[in-house]
């Protein structure tokens, strides 16, 4: 008896010790400068500019936009038109003499100038430049993307990596639970019952170690593939963020780079529009050419210029229906830009709250923290030195304890994370967190 009364002390006392170095290391906060936190942020975020493929194929677009704008531009030049004929046979009595053989070739050339279109090209040299427009903020939307989407994921990393801990934490402490109840059921068979409750608690938290360690991966795999390698987060981070107002957000909202493309596609549909309809009257153009096939007499034609005036007069309403589409997706374009604008106004409104909502819970689960620490240490004392409470009791003070710190820890992640969203949708981020990227 003697005997089990000195293993359980020993035993309360290195549980102790254990216990109170966990609470220590809760509680310890990293003093870090925040001015390496910032360099390996710029580091890991310039990696992922440079690496994206979606940046890549962002910047082809926009280059081949700006091409089709020197396409368009092109029309305004004198076409000139260079064709030839190699004649098979000739039929009929007024077959010209010098078109009956393959050796009879002929060359024509044509070049032809527009003088009026109803300003069809100029509408089309903007409708492309706002598409060109359109295509820049999609390449800039696209480089705050990734951006946005690797702070992010670092926060998450952070998130695992110390949800992590805390569950080791755990899973060590029911271990040494099992390992106690072991010891003492060797001298007090009665108390079996305890080891199976343990056991149990002990499989449980060895299963929330496996889910977070398979979040923790999931999160490393994520900004491989943002990054193109390996990320690792340093030990020592510091998160610490000024919280961004809401009313600048709504003031630089005009300047999102998505609203901006939303807006330059509107005005290139109604430009396209525009063109279309005025596809559909004459054109004016002035003409000069000449062919070099012999007439019927055997003379060689002569040089002609003049003016040529077209007009598609019957299309069977494809024209009409044309200029009829047009419209109607420069009605939706602007349509888009509205309902894009609402969308965001009202993200914006529902973050803040969030974040808000996030910030009070961190501090309520952190205080909530420290008194379940002290209330699964005096469950504990009470269960082993005076016999007050259950083994139950003191497994439940535990699981309360573990879900009160991992709630801390996600509820102060949930801010950072609704802050930079929010930083992102004022187009702020690369300025916010003090980044120049390369």
């Amino acid at each position: 008896m003697r005997r089990n009364i000195f293993i359980i002390s020993l035993l309360a006392i290195s549980f102790d010790c254990a216990a109170s170095l966990a609470t220590g290391d809760l509680k310890r906060k990293d003093d870090l400068i925040r001015g390496s936190t910032r360099a390996y942020l710029e580091q890991t975020i310039n990696q992922a500019l440079a690496y994206s493929p979606e940046i890549k194929v962002a910047d082809a677009d926009s280059s081949a936009a700006h091409y089709d704008i020197d396409q368009v531009k092109g029309q305004r030049w004198p076409q000139v038109q260079l064709g030839t004929t190699a004649p098979m046979a000739s039929f009929g009595s007024g077959a010209a003499p010098g078109q009956r053989r393959p050796g009879d070739s002929s060359l024509a050339v044509s070049v032809t100038t527009t003088l009026f279109d109803w300003g069809r090209n100029s509408e089309s040299i903007d409708g492309a430049t706002q598409q060109a427009k359109a295509s820049v903020h999609q390449y800039n939307y696209t480089r705050q993307q990734i951006a946005y989407s690797t702070v992010n994921e670092l926060i998450d990393l952070s998130r695992y990596r110390q949800n992590q801990d805390i569950t080791l934490r755990y899973v060590e402490r029911m271990r040494e639970l099992v390992n106690m109840l072991n010891e003492i059921t060797k001298t007090d068979r009665g108390r079996y019952s305890e080891l199976v409750q343990a056991r149990a608690k002990l499989l449980a938290a060895e299963t929330a170690l496996q889910r977070v360690r398979e979040q923790l991966r999931q999160s490393e795999i994520k900004l491989s593939r943002l990054t193109g390698q390996p990320v690792t987060l340093p030990k020592k981070f510091d998160w610490t963020m000024r919280p961004i107002l809401p009313s600048l957000v709504m003031s630089r909202l005009a300047n999102h780079p998505s609203l901006l493309k939303a807006q330059a596609e509107s005005s290139a549909a109604e430009h396209q529009a525009a063109a279309v309809k005025a596809g559909s009257l004459p054109q004016i153009n002035w003409v000069v050419s000449k062919n070099t096939a012999k007439d019927s007499y055997g003379n060689d034609e002569q040089w002609y210029t003049g003016v040529n005036v077209q007009w598609n007069i019957f299309s069977g309403g494809s024209d009409k229906a044309a200029i009829l589409a047009s419209s109607a997706r420069a009605s939706a374009s602007k349509s888009q830009y509205t309902q894009s604008r609402m969308d965001m106004e009202y993200q914006i409104k529902n973050l803040t709250l969030s974040r808000d909502t996030a910030e009070m819970q961190a501090r309520e689960y952190k205080k909530l923290s420290q008194e379940t620490d002290k209330v699964s240490k005096i469950y504990y004392e009470q269960w082993l030195r005076l016999g007050k409470r259950t083994l139950l009791d003191v497994l439940t003070a535990e699981n309360d304890r573990y879900n009160n710190h991992i709630a801390a820890v996600n509820a102060e992640h949930d801010v950072y994370s609704n802050n930079i969203t929010l930083i992102a949708m004022a187009n702020m981020l690369f300025e916010w967190l003090n980044i120049h990227p390369r």
